[in-house]
Formats: structure tokens, sequence, C-alpha cells
């Protein structure tokens, strides 16, 4: 019975650490210098359409037991507020920063927002479809391979815990749970 409660807790602590070195291998860390700072209209291809779905469908279940002529309009008029309100969440600007790598290339980070400025030293994180930013010593930058290599983990770790935590906040199902994840990712992402 000890002999299984062990084996048990051993399995456990393999797939617990493999998940932990899947998370670190798929992000990458780079260092580099910000070269461009601009401002872009976000793309909203899909905001309105999206919205106009979704609104349709809610207005449809809106007129569950109404005639067909009531959950028709329902629906229409459903898609045409929805519309609206996906052209209006997503209109906006979003910051570009172009970034010189160290490792010879240059990347575009394209972000929500931030406070990064030309010069500044900063930490690339990309894996899957997103990428973050921060900022880190100058050192990175101007003294990289003097840098122990326990910093250097320090930052994979970190990208790591980003990662999961964007994951978290579209995995998120509720409100609570939306507002929840959002102010964890802030935490963990932000510089």
């Amino acid at each position: 019975m000890n002999k299984t409660l062990f084996m048990t807790a051993l399995l456990a602590t393999i797939l617990f650490a493999a998940g932990s070195v899947q998370a670190a291998t798929i992000m990458s860390v780079s260092y580099g210098t910000i070269t461009g700072v601009n401002q872009q209209a976000r793309d909203t291809s899909g905001g309105a359409s999206g919205g106009a779905i979704l609104g349709g469908i809610a207005g449809l279940a809106s007129g569950r037991g109404q005639s067909r002529s009531n959950r028709a309009l329902r629906s229409l008029g459903g898609a045409a507020i929805g519309s609206a309100a996906g052209r209006t969440m997503a209109q906006g600007t979003e910051m570009v920063y172009t970034v010189d790598l160290l490792n010879a290339g240059t990347v575009r980070v394209v972000m929500d927002s931030g406070s990064f400025h030309r010069g500044d030293c900063v930490a690339v994180e990309q894996g899957g479809p997103s990428a973050n930013l921060r900022r880190v010593s100058s050192e990175f930058c101007s003294n990289s391979a003097a840098i122990p290599q326990q910093y250097r983990a320090e930052h994979q770790r970190e990208a790591g815990q980003c990662a999961q935590a964007k994951q978290r906040l579209l995995d998120a199902q509720t409100e609570a749970e939306i507002n929840s994840a959002a102010m964890v990712m802030n935490i963990l992402c932000q510089d």
C-alpha cells in the first residue's frame, strides 16, 4: 500500500515537473534595445462581425416562446446592437515597439499599452500567440555575456508565469473569473 502511494506521488511529481518544463521551453526570452516606438490603430476587422453574431444569438434566445416574426426581429436587433458594441470595443490604438535583439535580429511587439521608451533594455518574452516586453537592467544589453545564468532563469520563470496568466484570462468564463484573471495578468505581465 505504501509503495502504491509512493509511486502515485512520484508520478504526480514527474508530471508536474514535466508540465513546468514544457511551459518553460515554450516561452523564449531574448534581450535587446528598443529602437522604435509607434502607435497604430487597433485592428478592428473581427470586432463588428463577432459582436453581430453574439448579439443575434442573444436576440434569438430572448425571443423564446414568441412568434417566428418576433424572434426574427429580436435576432436582427441583437445583431445590430452586437455589431455596434463590437466595433466600439475594438476601437482604439495600440503600441508597436521595435526591438533590436542582441542575438542579431529585430522583432516588433504589439501591445495594448506600455511605458517603454527608445533606448530601454528589455526582455522580449515570446511563445504561442503572444509576446510581452519587460524592462530589465541595461547590463543585459551592454554586458550580456557576464550576466549569471540564475538571472536569465528568473526571467524565463517570469515569462512562463505571464503566459499562464494570459491563458487563464482566455479560459475565464464568468465576470468574476475574468476580473480576477485580468488582475493576476496585470501583476505578472506588466513592467
